[in-house]
């Protein structure tokens, strides 16, 4: 994306010249794509956001939407398609690991380790706000303590504490569950 552009720009005769959009905005796409969301999505699930970002640009213009900020309209749409791709991809089973399951008769077995990552997951939403942060942080965003604490503004051995304390709660409870 060489300079800023508005939708205007990209209007000839009447037609919006989507190629031209593609040609100038899938760089800045797929920078946003990968500052969001790394490596934790497939290059395939990367280059379906940009795509589905353009579909959307283009539905929004035939339907006469005013858009204000092409580039800040574009980055919107594929952060809320990265968001519910990630939502999509923690709640939904992927058909090659079934197959795989099955072939080893081992179904059941993933069935019950889904139902105990569903109960892990109700049970940390069930924690006091700050402790779920700290376990997003430490966890799933794979910060190092010393980067939760200066985050949170609380000291080292507040993050290391919580953290045990938070497993404990968590590891008693389930254990009451039965798991």
């Amino acid at each position: 994306m060489k300079d800023k552009k508005e939708l205007n720009d990209y209007i000839i005769d009447g037609k919006i010249d989507m190629d031209r959009i593609i040609d100038d905005y899938t760089p800045y796409l797929r920078t946003i794509i990968q500052n969001m969301i790394g490596d934790k999505l497939s290059n395939e699930d990367k280059e379906e956001i940009v795509l589905d970002t353009f579909f959307i640009l283009w539905k929004r213009y035939k339907e006469k939407i005013s858009i204000n900020s092409l580039s800040a309209y574009l980055a919107g749409v594929s952060r809320n398609l990265v968001k519910e791709k990630i939502k999509k991809l923690r709640y939904t089973i992927d058909i090659r690991q079934c197959e795989n399951l099955i072939e080893f008769g081992s179904i059941d077995i993933y069935i019950q380790d889904r139902e105990e990552i569903d109960e892990l997951c109700s049970k940390i939403k069930n924690l006091k706000e700050i402790d779920i942060k700290i376990v997003n942080l430490f966890y799933y965003d794979s910060k190092l303590i010393k980067d939760i604490a200066r985050e949170l503004k609380i000291s080292e051995m507040n993050v290391k504490t919580r953290l045990h304390r938070i497993r404990k709660k968590i590891k008693n409870e389930l254990k009451k569950g039965g798991f």
